[in-house]
């Protein structure tokens, strides 16, 4: 029983997150969670971790550049559970 309840909880609220997250694309708001996943979240990329940031580098794909555009201002932000480290999410330079 507490395996359903937890199974069910945890599909409403990545529904609810995919749902937020395409509110802010334009086109896309009115998109399937699992649209969303494979035109956003499913990518590969590159990550390297410094001393005061961390680097992420990811795969082009066409609609990077949405991603790339609703994360404009978050460079300056600093993340305490990431040991006060800056994120920078970036395009590769492969596909």
């Amino acid at each position: 029983m507490v395996k359903v309840d937890f199974d069910l909880i945890m599909t409403v609220l990545a529904h609810n997150l995919y749902r937020l997250f395409a509110q802010n694309i334009d086109g896309y708001s009115h998109c399937e969670a699992k649209t969303i996943f494979n035109k956003f979240i499913l990518n590969a990329g590159e990550i390297t971790i410094s001393l005061s940031d961390i680097s992420v580098k990811l795969k082009r794909k066409r609609t990077l550049p949405l991603i790339l555009e609703n994360l404009t201002g978050s460079e300056s932000l600093t993340y305490p559970w990431l040991h006060s480290r800056r994120l920078l999410i970036s395009s590769a330079n492969y596909t």
